[in-house]
């Protein structure tokens, strides 16, 4: 596959059309080693092959952390040293997307901004628009690990994607994935990859980021305030501790016979006077909830791992010793 660089903007010339990014200002053509991880986890997840050439080491010794805005990324900048937040501005929002708030965001934590139409890949073959695949916020990250010197990169993969994700949704019953292949991908090229809210949920990453401002999961605000009319802002907000009244997304949702993330917003409504009627009456262990799951252990690079256990201890967020409430959970309310 093709690639060529123009003015700053780097563009990987598809069969379905062009991606491009807007780089910073000195960027040079990445490698062909870095150019074929970028391949491969940008295509892998449409069933494309891409081949990930070697290399022999790093370009650098620092940790990039795929920022999006919201909380969960926001957290893993408190749980890695020295991180550089990039942040990858879609280029054309479509529906209620706002790039406001997540602007703001990038710039309270002194981050990366790069405009790229990645999320338009997926619509070309079919499907929704977004970022796909384990590593897809990686993407713009891997492309600039020679430009910033980089070694590590990171997201904000929480729990419920990690551990939790079922055909029912995220966080609806123990469904483990293996990502060693995308691990191993990044190491052929002398990199490392990791997800350090992998054991976390919603409950301790909001906790994490509490000194950011403007992080938050809402795309639909803007001057740095939620919509306050959107599932996110229904759950973020009493995890906050602020509930907010129910709204259209929240009872389809609620309507459901699984429903996503159940056990955050359980604790929210036996912590936070979160309040509704299919909620009220839901009975379940979710002990693990506000825990750390230590088989996430295997998401985060070695080298990051005894700062990662000391901040989780700086936070007073203890390891889940008995993890059967975790193993046998499942969030199904409705049906027989």
């Amino acid at each position: 596959m093709e690639w060529s660089l123009a003015h700053h903007r780097l563009t990987l010339h598809h069969p379905k059309g062009e991606i491009y990014w807007v780089m910073p200002s000195g960027y040079e053509m990445p490698s062909p080693a870095i150019r074929s991880l970028a391949e491969h986890v940008l295509l892998t997840p449409f069933g494309e092959t891409v081949e990930v050439l070697p290399a022999d080491s790093a370009p650098g010794d620092r940790t990039a952390v795929a920022f999006s805005g919201g909380v969960d990324s926001a957290a893993v900048l408190q749980l890695v040293e020295d991180p550089l937040p990039i942040y990858t501005q879609v280029a054309s929002p479509g529906g209620l997307h706002k790039l406001d708030n997540a602007l703001l965001a990038v710039e309270e934590v002194g981050g990366v901004t790069i405009e790229s139409n990645q999320d338009m890949l997926p619509k070309w073959l079919g499907k929704g628009r977004g970022f796909y695949g384990a590593a897809g916020w990686t993407t713009t990250s891997i492309l600039l690990a020679e430009h910033f010197g980089l070694s590590t990169f990171t997201d904000g993969n929480i729990i419920e994607f990690v551990y939790l994700r079922t055909p029912n949704g995220h966080g609806t019953g123990y469904s483990p994935r293996d990502y060693s292949a995308t691990q191993a991908a990044f190491a052929r090229v002398g990199l490392h990859y990791g997800m350090p809210c992998a054991g976390l949920t919603e409950i301790s990453t909001t906790k994490i980021a509490s000194q950011y401002r403007y992080a938050m999961g809402c795309m639909r605000g803007e001057d740095g305030q939620p919509c306050l009319n959107c599932m996110k802002c229904y759950r973020k907000l009493a995890i906050q501790g602020t509930p907010i009244p129910t709204n259209n997304e929240v009872e389809r949702a609620f309507g459901r016979e699984w429903i996503p993330v159940l056990a955050s917003f359980l604790w929210a409504r036996d912590n936070h006077g979160l309040s509704h009627t299919v909620l009220d009456s839901v009975e379940r262990d979710y002990s693990w909830v506000d825990k750390w799951y230590p088989r996430s252990i295997e998401m985060i690079p070695e080298h990051l791992r005894a700062y990662f256990l000391a901040r989780l201890d700086d936070f007073g967020i203890a390891a889940l010793e008995d993890d059967s409430s975790l193993v046998n959970w499942d969030s199904r309310v409705g049906g027989s």
